[in-house]
């Protein structure tokens, strides 16, 4: 009965152009479950794998051609690009700090020989071992632990708590807000949060390559002169270790490759003790030419 509640869970997505636009504000099992039962779908993350690898999904339209370019990063104000700042008014609803998350048992997972490690080359032959090592071990030191490389909080497994629905109500009216402005599909990657002493080791979302879009924003400003968390990443073509400091309201845009010579090592560190939430968007290869800051 539920196997079949699933598969008429998909072909509403398909249908519905409400729950269609719902589905891009999900990004993983916990979200796409609660979702379906909000609309009276039942069913288990076991048979959505079984139906989905059995259902075709609709077909999507070409992407823009890919340009190669040489600028690895851009960084704005969110304020300053007129088509992104509508979202300004969605932050609030969006910087959640879900109940069940134990701050105090966070901290005990905070590693010191991992956040120095963010200072490492990812070329440097040592650094490339212990990687190689714990990428072997899905960065855990027992089966079923905490990955090490996500010393952060990902805001879309927690959908229980009382705050949720309105979480992801403004989720979705974030989607609309980056549809109109891009003038293309777009969907949620992922909504994290920092608290402090948080990091996301080094990664280069090869195996999802395109253009990222991430919205920053912060609990509090940083005192004038003091300590801020911070972006990282290793130009592909020189290997300089470019670290950006960030503040409030920020977003950022840069591109994930496969090729191994372009492969864009980055990480995120918030060694401060403020809280910091990042909301990442998959966006279309001429993103800079449809907000209008090419």
């Amino acid at each position: 009965m539920s196997l079949e509640s699933c598969k008429e869970f998909l072909r509403a997505v398909e249908d519905r152009a409400d729950l269609a636009q719902q589905m891009k504000a999900a990004t993983g099992l916990p979200e796409v479950l609660a979702l379906a039962a909000r609309h009276g779908f039942e069913f288990t993350a076991r048979e959505l794998a079984e139906t989905s690898a059995t259902t075709a999904g609709p077909e999507q339209p070409p992407p823009a051609p890919a340009r190669r370019t040489r600028f690895h990063h851009h960084e704005y104000d969110l304020a300053a690009v007129p088509a992104l700042a509508p979202l300004l008014d969605e932050l609030p609803a969006l910087k959640i700090k879900p109940p069940a998350v134990d701050l105090a048992e966070f901290d005990t997972r905070f590693r010191a020989g991992d956040l120095r490690s963010t200072s490492d080359s990812p070329r440097d032959p040592e650094y490339q071992a212990w990687h190689r090592r714990m990428a072997a071990a899905q960065w855990r030191d027992a089966p079923g632990g905490h990955r090490r490389d996500f010393h952060l909080v990902n805001l879309d497994e927690h959908v229980d708590h009382p705050g949720y629905p309105d979480y992801f109500a403004a989720k979705t009216r974030v989607i609309a807000v980056l549809e109109r402005a891009f003038g293309s599909e777009v969907r949620f990657s992922g909504s994290l949060w920092y608290p402090p002493r948080s990091y996301r080791l080094w990664h280069t979302n090869e195996t999802q390559p395109g253009w990222r879009m991430y919205v920053v924003d912060l609990d509090e400003e940083f005192p004038p002169g003091g300590e801020t968390s911070f972006f990282r990443y290793q130009a592909p073509d020189t290997g300089e270790l470019v670290t950006l400091p960030e503040r409030r309201r920020i977003v950022r845009f840069f591109k994930a490759e496969q090729d191994p010579d372009r492969l864009f090592w980055h990480c995120i560190v918030n060694p401060t003790r403020r809280h910091r939430w990042s909301f990442g968007f998959v966006v279309p290869e001429d993103w800079a030419d449809r907000i209008g800051v090419a």
